[in-house]
């Protein structure tokens, strides 16, 4: 039986309920991937994806690309004690003059684990950490549709903050989207590590708790309130 590690990519970055791997060209772990953006659910805001069909060659052309990039760094998410990836997490336009890059998350399989609730926040947290500690960056941008609003509002507990409303921003088909702008500063970063005893992940029992004590009641919810009115 082969090594889980050599067909879903060595352990690049350790977490608590997940490892961030390092893609590579084996058969088993390219079948997996390429298959996520073939499916409706996951590809439903990804506007450069459900189209045309993914093939096992084209992601194959991708994950060569990886290697020879040097603003973007893409990582796939593997459950711990799972021999299975179940999602990718990237870091684009990484810009060592203007100190920024921009963070995109992607979850493509289904998930029943009982720490699933856990992996993409993780998954983000971890390469947040990365990108401050690693790369130096000092802001790491994030873009979501607006139908995605509650799940900005957990990702405030990572530091990320909402800084606006794009109108009509990106469309699919023929629907047209709002994309929520956020952002997550060194200085949010580093407040959070203080907070948590030098690490910005601070456990699955206390992000459950504080993930709970998330307020309904936000800025989010208030600029697309007013985007509403304004358009009536």
């Amino acid at each position: 039986m082969r090594d889980t590690t050599e067909v879903n990519g060595q352990i690049f970055i350790q977490g608590e309920t997940i490892d961030l791997c390092v893609p590579n060209m084996e058969y088993e772990q390219i079948d997996q991937w390429y298959k996520w953006f073939n499916d409706p659910n996951t590809t439903r805001y990804l506007v450069n994806h459900g189209i045309y069909p993914n093939t096992r060659g084209r992601q194959e052309i991708f994950c060569k690309t990886l290697d020879e990039s040097e603003d973007r760094l893409a990582l796939l998410i593997r459950p711990k004690r799972q021999d299975h990836i179940v999602g990718t997490v990237s870091l684009s336009a990484i810009d060592y003059k203007q100190r920024q890059c921009d963070l995109a998350l992607v979850i493509g399989a289904h998930l029943s684990d009982v720490d699933s609730m856990f992996f993409a926040l993780e998954s983000k947290c971890r390469m947040t950490e990365h990108a401050f500690e690693l790369l130096g960056v000092e802001r790491i941008n994030t873009y979501q549709v607006t139908d995605l609003a509650k799940w900005q509002n957990w990702q405030r507990r990572l530091g990320y903050h909402i800084e606006g409303v794009l109108r009509n921003k990106i469309r699919k088909g023929r629907k047209v989207y709002d994309v929520m702008v956020a952002s997550c500063l060194v200085e949010d970063y580093l407040k959070l590590k203080e907070e948590r005893a030098g690490t910005l992940w601070p456990g699955k029992e206390k992000m459950f708790k504080l993930l709970k004590d998330v307020p309904s009641e936000n800025s989010i919810n208030n600029i697309l309130e007013l985007l509403r009115r304004q358009r009536e």
